[in-house]
């Protein structure tokens, strides 16, 4: 076969080492992207050729020479990468299998990344550095549901968490017993209306001549009037409340600003077995608690994201609001897909179909909020690669001046 093969041999190490290092080099120069995966080159050997005019040894075992090597794949290592706690909230990172899903701007098509430093534009639209569109799902008036089609994830800010009028409300008060006839106590409670304005009920209880027994008004601002509340509380003479047995249920009506009140439930009794809340101690006079189920109007102060990808909106009514859902996906064959820079990937033949879903259903990873997945490199292992490659490349190197050296002593055969 003559030396010029073991040129060309070499020269194809020269260039398989060469691949070698330029992936090396990308993996080194990617160290600090976010999201990025590490990828590594193997080799493989050339077509055989024969030797001599046969190729066979006596025993029928072929003689064969090796024609080279080339740069047979570049694997993708989807490892785990580290995390990053950051400050924006809308940053999110995958612990596990799957890809955020982009919309590609300019309609350009879809695009799957883990890189998650997200942010909202100024039309609430939740994005990411180039301006993709995070798919995902949104709420539809009182309802967040993954059974539609992911479309582009719109936050609006201007949202408004509607109001609840109190249904129920308690308060832990005790009468005393050693109160005198006559001697009058107040308590305030707060209740919220259809309209979400507050209002006081003023509960007025007043000392009768009988034992244990005390007269009672119940108030209210806003020009509506009580009724269903009993006119008389007696305690027997272990100071536990006997009337009213049951709770009341009031009526409030005729708030001057339109609002509506439900029937709404004095907790006198809670708990099981009940316990009354209203009792009549030979102590003074006091409410220790006082709680009901109604809020106001609230607007959005904050955003937070949980493990299953939900964007949930913190309201300044206390109330929180499950805004939307990014979607996930995930695919048969990760290292198919097709990298097409910024972060991003896209699909093809070989990976086949998104499989598209919500994060921790399916074999698809939990999503943490505020954090960043940092790059999968491992610098050790990186450098180890470069010596092997330098290595291989500075060999094969020699093959090439020594098949030269060989190649000039035959020419020089004829002096």
């Amino acid at each position: 076969m003559g030396l010029y093969s073991s040129f060309y041999a070499s020269l194809s190490g020269l260039s398989a080492n060469a691949g070698s290092l330029n992936v090396i080099g990308n993996n080194l120069a990617n160290l600090n992207t976010i999201g990025f995966k590490q990828s590594s080159g193997t080799f493989q050997d050339l077509f055989n050729a024969s030797l001599g005019a046969i190729g066979t040894q006596g025993n029928g075992n072929p003689i064969q020479i090796g024609l080279g090597s080339r740069l047979a794949a570049i694997t993708q290592n989807f490892g785990q990468g580290s995390f990053q706690s950051t400050s924006n909230v809308t940053d999110m990172a995958i612990s596990g299998l799957g890809f955020f899903m982009l919309q590609l701007a300019g309609n350009q098509g879809q695009a799957y990344t883990r890189a998650g430093n997200f942010t909202l534009d100024r039309n609430g639209y939740l994005v990411d550095p180039n301006g993709n569109n995070v798919i995902g799902w949104n709420r539809t008036g009182n309802t967040l549901s993954t059974n539609g089609t992911p479309s582009a994830i719109r936050i609006n800010s201007g949202v408004t968490s509607p109001p609840v009028p109190t249904t129920a409300f308690s308060s832990t008060t005790n009468l005393n017993a050693d109160a005198l006839t006559g001697e009058v106590y107040s308590s305030p409670i707060q209740v919220v209306d259809s309209l979400g304005a507050t209002h006081t009920l003023l509960f007025t209880y007043t000392k009768t001549a009988n034992p244990g027994e005390w007269g009672l008004a119940i108030t209210t601002d806003g020009g509506a009037t009580v009724a269903g509340y009993p006119a008389l509380v007696q305690f027997d003479a272990s100071g536990q409340l006997t009337t009213p047995a049951a709770n009341p249920t009031l009526t409030i009506t005729g708030w001057t600003n339109g609002a509506t009140s439900p029937a709404t439930t004095w907790e006198v009794f809670q708990g099981t077995p009940p316990v009354p809340s209203l009792t009549g101690y030979a102590a003074p006079s006091a409410t220790s608690n006082v709680a009901q189920d109604g809020y106001g109007a609230g607007t959005i102060r904050s955003l937070t994201v949980d493990q299953n990808g939900i964007l949930i909106g913190n309201f300044t009514n206390g109330q929180t609001v499950s805004l939307a859902q990014v979607a996930m996906a995930t695919f048969a064959n990760v290292n198919g897909l097709r990298k097409t820079g910024d972060n991003t990937w896209s699909e093809t033949l070989s990976s086949g179909s998104a499989n598209v879903g919500a994060a921790n259903e399916g074999g698809r990873g939990t999503v943490l909020g505020a954090n960043l997945e940092l790059s999968n490199v491992d610098v050790a292992e990186e450098f180890t690669k470069l010596i092997i490659a330098q290595r291989g490349y500075q060999a094969n190197g020699r093959v090439v001046t020594t098949s030269d050296e060989l190649l000039q002593e035959t020419l020089n055969l004829k002096r």
